[in-house]
């Protein structure tokens, strides 16, 4: 009994490094133009200044970074799916890290709570963000996203 529960420990701990090293790998996707510069500036997203904020060390509210960060991810996530009219799911690459940013900010609470490395959390959630913008800036030039945003100034 013992040895069975072990295994079952042992390979689900497993499969979340490999889930995380994939994520990671995922992320690394060298883009030809930093194309989350033209949608940060196109919609006025939060998370770079949360990037900021903790690479600096700051002290910051941490409802207020969940906040943020479930806003962008809903309105990337949103411009994502609508960029391509042609391909409106996600990927099964784009699901994972769909799944992986939902289970990272599920988890910032309990790591907020208990001090387990809320910080590496915060940066680990921005930067799937970032890949997010730069997706979908990837996937559509800046100036036809006029068509998809509702507050877009030309």
């Amino acid at each position: 009994m013992v040895v069975s529960v072990l295994i079952l420990v042992f390979s689900i701990a497993l499969f979340f490094f490999y889930i995380q090293a994939f994520c990671e790998r995922a992320l690394k996707r060298e883009f030809s133009h930093p194309y989350f510069q033209d949608i940060i500036n196109a919609i006025q997203l939060e998370f770079p200044r949360l990037q900021d904020g903790f690479a600096a060390n700051g002290s910051v509210d941490y409802l207020e970074v969940r906040s943020a960060l479930k806003c962008d991810f809903i309105t990337l996530s949103y411009l994502l799916e609508n960029s391509d009219s042609t391909h409106q799911r996600f990927s099964w690459k784009e699901r994972v890290l769909v799944l992986y940013f939902r289970f990272l900010l599920f988890c910032l609470p309990f790591r907020y709570t208990f001090k387990l490395h809320e910080r590496e959390a915060v940066l680990k959630l921005t930067a799937i963000l970032q890949y997010f913008a730069n997706l979908t800036g990837e996937k559509v030039s800046v100036g036809s996203l006029g068509s998809v945003l509702p507050n877009h100034q030309s």
